[in-house]
């Protein structure tokens, strides 16, 4: 078992890791809870209840969401709209995180083709979400540059080519290949967990050196996931799990999708809470977890009045679905 009063060796570390996990505690029996519902509300939550955030907002308007929910972000035409409204996503994620907690967003700038803009040009997302986080009082700290490689066809009209441009002439558009994970902390003391769960969060040596690295190239992008246009792979919300919170933690996703960050959570033994407005994503989500994950506690429920978002969501719920 780890101790408080001094720092052990590396391989102590790990050997406490090893004593941790051959006991099995019951730290590591998890529960998740997705709800139906507003992620710039998630009145179910009290303050400080989170010890960390991992999401993928939607990209403005780069990605068709289905129509019919007023309130989906990502069908907001207007930038300044779709702002305001991210930002109280952000705002409400500060009051949730118990102090030293971490934001972590992963997020891409939006290009916009000379066909549909009149020009081309890229809003910078991703420095729009780091000054509305920074407003919002979190701290800001290094990022993560993913390299995804990106399609052409969501940048500027094609060619039939591979050249953003006229092929070999100067003033060709740069691809977007890169992806940003922004890294935010909610300022207080850093976290004090038990010593079980600190040895039971030790990272292996190479995936420690893999992940700690500024420049991710080892992580491909995910394809559209049965109708949600815009998943990112298990593996970026895995790491990002593992590298800011301590098994037995609870993780947050305001914008649960297909339920990608609950995958990641089960597997790194932390609890989840997601919340997505799109029923059709639920009913994704659910059948994912029903099929991969027989094991895991994954309750869903819907948070009464989300049907008529301009009123207040009442904290009470109702259950709609239990996977697992």
């Amino acid at each position: 078992m780890m101790t408080a009063g001094r720092e052990l060796t590396i391989d102590a570390k790990f050997a406490a890791k090893r004593r941790a996990w051959a006991r099995k505690p019951a730290i590591l029996n998890t529960e998740h809870r997705v709800y139906l519902g507003d992620g710039r509300r998630m009145s179910e939550l009290g303050a400080e209840s989170v010890h960390l955030v991992v999401t993928s907002p939607p990209y403005w308007n780069l990605k068709e969401y289905p129509d019919g929910i007023d309130a989906q972000l990502g069908n907001l035409a207007d930038y300044r709209a779709f702002s305001k409204e991210l930002r109280s996503v952000w705002e409400r994620c500060f009051q949730l995180l118990v102090p030293g907690g971490r934001l972590c967003v992963v997020v891409g700038d939006v290009c916009l083709s000379r066909r549909k803009a009149g020009r081309h040009s890229v809003v910078p997302l991703h420095a729009d979400i780091a000054s509305m986080c920074l407003e919002a009082g979190f701290d800001y700290l290094s990022p993560i540059f993913w390299y995804k490689i990106a399609n052409a066809a969501t940048e500027v009209d094609g060619n039939g080519s591979t050249f953003l441009g006229k092929p070999y002439e100067p003033n060709a558009v740069i691809k977007n290949d890169v992806e940003y994970i922004l890294i935010l902390r909610k300022p207080g003391a850093y976290r004090n967990p038990t010593s079980e769960q600190r040895a039971l969060s030790i990272i292996d040596r190479k995936d420690h050196d893999r992940w700690f690295r500024q420049v991710w190239t080892d992580v491909p992008g995910q394809a559209r996931l049965q109708g949600h246009p815009a998943p990112y792979p298990k593996e970026v919300a895995f790491r990002l799990i593992n590298m800011f919170s301590f098994v037995g933690d609870s993780v947050l996703d305001p914008f649960w999708g297909t339920g990608t960050t609950t995958a990641a959570a089960i597997d790194a033994h932390r609890s989840s809470i997601g919340y997505e407005i799109e029923p059709r994503y639920i009913e994704v989500g659910k059948a994912r977890f029903q099929q991969g994950y027989i094991d895991a506690k994954v309750h869903f429920f819907e948070s009464l009045g989300v049907a008529a978002l301009s009123a207040p969501i009442e904290a009470q719920t109702r259950i709609v679905t239990t996977a697992g």
